[in-house]
């Protein structure tokens, strides 16, 4: 069994399905989610997957915190953490602190939170702390107000990732926050470097292999994966596209 980053085995009963029971907004939450997934290649761990929900920002355009708004009877990031959950062996959220950790754990009490260090930085400091925290040999990263998101995009950015350091979708542009990392690497350049200043600057440094919006339609034809709740506008979007999917 190949340990953990830690020196502790990464074992886990394979068949068991995790419970989480939760209250919000006065409301019983309970999500039921698949157990995480070994990947084993002749009775070896190949590689464990840890998921990363990076849920830091100050939501300026949405008006507030929106984490835990409700959509479809669950909050925006336990939509997010169910589709994660099926393919990664651990769960973390990076928040800005304490406060923002309160209000996330009921909503997702098995998880492991990591707190910023450095405040004022963005998204990079939610990879830098999560990252650090993260057991796993690969890294799966989400952004936490993305509803709609699917598990088959990781398992299509796994498919690619191969020999380099990162499986990064490209639409118009990469999206650095929708992506798959070896975890080894990224912290080889954060300990190198302290002028990571972006997502984006840190998928630069590293060997990546980009995956176009033709190949992402495959899995997901309306691409909305790629939706996000910045703006009330685009929370009526969400609930149209679900409306629709009925």
């Amino acid at each position: 069994m190949k340990p953990s980053p830690n020196g502790m085995p990464l074992t886990r009963s394979v068949g068991i399905r995790h419970r989480l029971d939760a209250t919000f907004l006065g409301k019983s939450l309970r999500l039921i989610l698949p157990s995480p997934r070994l990947y084993r290649e002749r009775d070896h761990v190949v590689s464990v997957y840890s998921a990363l929900i990076l849920a830091g920002g100050e939501s300026r355009r949405f008006g507030g915190p929106k984490a835990l708004v409700e959509i479809a009877g669950r909050p925006l990031i336990a939509h997010v953490a169910h589709a994660m959950a099926s393919l990664a062996e651990e769960t973390i959220v990076s928040v800005d602190g304490p406060e923002r950790e309160a209000q996330i754990r009921p909503v997702l009490p098995g998880v492991v939170f990591a707190h910023d260090v450095r405040q004022g930085r963005g998204p990079i400091e939610g990879f830098h702390e999560g990252f650090r925290a993260a057991r796993g040999d690969l890294v799966l990263v989400a952004p936490c107000d993305a509803p709609l998101l699917r598990a088959s995009l990781y398992r299509l950015l796994l498919e690619v990732l191969g020999d380099y350091d990162a499986a990064v979708p490209k639409l118009e542009v990469p999206d650095p926050v929708r992506a798959v990392y070896r975890r080894d690497r990224v912290m080889e350049i954060f300990e190198a470097s302290s002028t990571v200043r972006s997502p984006s600057a840190l998928v630069d440094r590293l060997k990546s292999v980009y995956v176009p919006t033709e190949r992402l339609r495959g899995i997901d034809p309306d691409l909305s994966s790629f939706v996000d709740v910045n703006t009330q506008i685009d929370l009526e979007e969400v609930l149209l596209r679900l409306e629709s999917s009925k």
